[in-house]
């Protein structure tokens, strides 16, 4: 894709995601966490996510494909600060720049991207808790209605004035490395607690 259709994709993406948004009703079932933390959700809930919190300064962390430009442009629009990388590429400058950001920002990861397996935290999360010293916060989303893709997240889209509801998770630590393996485990379980409790 040349950089005039990017430039075109991330604002006529961004319109697009603010127009739903105003048609949107959020049901807010605890409350959104404060001073600095991992807001911690699976891929396929970006864009409910990124319209609740727009214009915060959360830092996310982005892929390096081309696949990750559709979505850094868009969110640097909604007020996104961005870093580039996955664990295949990119992956320790992207992870150094996410601690950097940490300082001053919260932080939004997707533990099963860039490209799953679905809804399985990898340990990446866990070790840019550890190194960033902010705890991760799982975070749960519904929708309906709503457009679910045929991908490998299966990604999901709002409709217009459908519902969203948003759990927050207690904050999970992880002060060692030896933790690592441990505190992921339990983000993992208590992610699919908070997603069965928070369905509307």
């Amino acid at each position: 894709m040349n950089r005039f259709l990017l430039f075109l994709e991330k604002y006529l993406a961004a319109a697009y995601v603010l127009l739903i948004g105003l048609t949107i009703k959020f049901n807010i079932r605890t409350p959104v966490p404060s001073g600095n933390v991992i807001f911690t959700f699976w891929h396929r809930n970006m864009v409910p996510l990124m319209l609740k919190h727009k214009f915060s300064g959360i830092a996310i962390l982005v892929s390096a494909s081309r696949d990750g430009e559709l979505i850094a442009g868009p969110a640097s629009v909604l007020g996104y600060k961005t870093a580039r990388g996955s664990s295949g590429r990119k992956g320790m400058a992207a992870l150094k720049k996410m601690v950097t950001f940490a300082k001053e920002n919260s932080l939004g990861v997707t533990p099963d991207g860039p490209k799953g397996p679905p809804q399985i935290a990898k340990d990446g999360v866990a070790y840019l808790s550890y190194l960033a010293k902010i705890p991760m916060v799982p975070v749960a989303v519904d929708i309906k209605p709503e457009k679910v893709f045929k991908t490998w997240d299966k990604f999901r889209m709002p409709h217009f004035f459908c519902k969203i509801s948003i759990s927050y998770g207690e904050p999970i630590f992880v002060k060692t490395k030896e933790e690592i393996q441990t505190k992921l485990a339990e983000f993992q379980e208590a992610l699919e607690k908070l997603e069965e409790e928070n369905k509307i």
